[in-house]
């Protein structure tokens, strides 16, 4: 079996997070044999994966991406990110258990220590084509770039007493912490219904604050000449130019803004409801060690013991 994750020009923290955290929690499990993947952390519940062979599906989303699957014998599905996935993909709603990021405090990798600073998570879409450094910088607030190293950006969040962040991942593993945390809505309208798939999953009700794009670079790459093919080569072409214009307004606009997000009460889930999320989790894993599978033979949903 394969572990599946979404790769893309840059690393991105939440995808990068399958392989810290699956290796450790199943240990053995992977071969690198094609007949059957796994699919865990991320947004990538759709058409992305090829029809046959068996595909296992622990933990995660339907994200808006690409179309929604078509769930024949070569799915077997453990639990997925939230309700509103289950619901998309016309399952029992009780199947979305959570985000598997939220086991990743379990694995005792990620140093204790006594937080002391506020950090500033964007999209990783946004850190690439915005300004965010500079606007993060003048209000003193530490920057976490999504790109790096994941263990490094999770033991960078573990310093924070408070995040904001634009990546949901960030906000999963800070509450997962029990750091508070500030959810800023993601500038692209596409990255927003995944998280209230994840709050759902704990109850819990989302109270964004938003912030303007930091270059007009960034601004453009949300823009509708994005979504036409000679309009993103025009921006991959103009890229550095469009990040120059009028930079000090962008930046100063930006860091105004952030000024006001880090003063917004944060958030942090019910610990009963995240210890809920967290325990079910952990029994399908425990479930899925003693199932054997059968690549190419699996099954679009059978409800597990602990489901019924």
């Amino acid at each position: 079996m394969i572990l599946y994750r979404w790769q893309g020009g840059a690393r991105n923290f939440g995808d990068e997070l399958n392989t810290i955290l699956w290796p450790r929690l199943l240990p053995g499990f992977f071969d690198d044999d094609p007949a059957a993947r796994f699919i865990g952390i991320g947004s990538v519940l759709d058409r992305r994966h090829a029809d046959g062979g068996l595909k296992l599906v622990a933990g995660s989303g339907y994200g808006g991406y690409q179309q929604l699957p078509t769930l024949d014998g070569g799915w077997d599905i453990r639990w997925v990110r939230g309700p509103r996935t289950a619901q998309k993909l016309g399952l029992p709603t009780a199947l979305g258990l959570g985000d598997p990021a939220s086991l990743l405090p379990a694995l005792g990798l990620i140093p204790r220590r006594k937080p002391h600073r506020i950090g500033f998570m964007p999209h990783f879409e946004s850190v690439a084509s915005g300004a965010w450094d500079a606007a993060a910088a003048a209000n003193g607030i530490a920057l976490i770039d999504p790109r790096g190293d994941p263990l490094a950006i999770a033991a960078a969040i573990a310093d924070c007493h408070v995040l904001l962040s634009e990546a949901l991942h960030g906000a999963i593993v800070a509450d997962a912490l029990g750091i508070p945390w500030v959810a800023i809505e993601p500038l692209a309208p596409i990255h927003r219904p995944k998280w209230f798939d994840w709050a759902d999953s704990l109850d819990l009700t989302l109270r964004f604050q938003r912030l303007p794009a930091s270059s007009l670079l960034e601004k453009a790459r949300v823009s509708r000449l994005a979504t036409f093919h000679a309009g993103r080569g025009l921006l991959e072409r103009q890229g550095e130019r469009l990040r120059g214009v009028a930079a000090d307004w962008f930046v100063d606009r930006a860091a105004r803004s952030l000024h006001r997000a880090a003063l917004a009460t944060p958030q942090l889930s019910c610990r009963i409801a995240l210890d809920r999320c967290q325990t079910r989790m952990l029994e399908q894993l425990d479930l899925l060690r003693r199932t054997p599978l059968h690549p190419g033979r699996g099954s679009a949903y059978q409800p597990s013991p602990l489901m019924q």
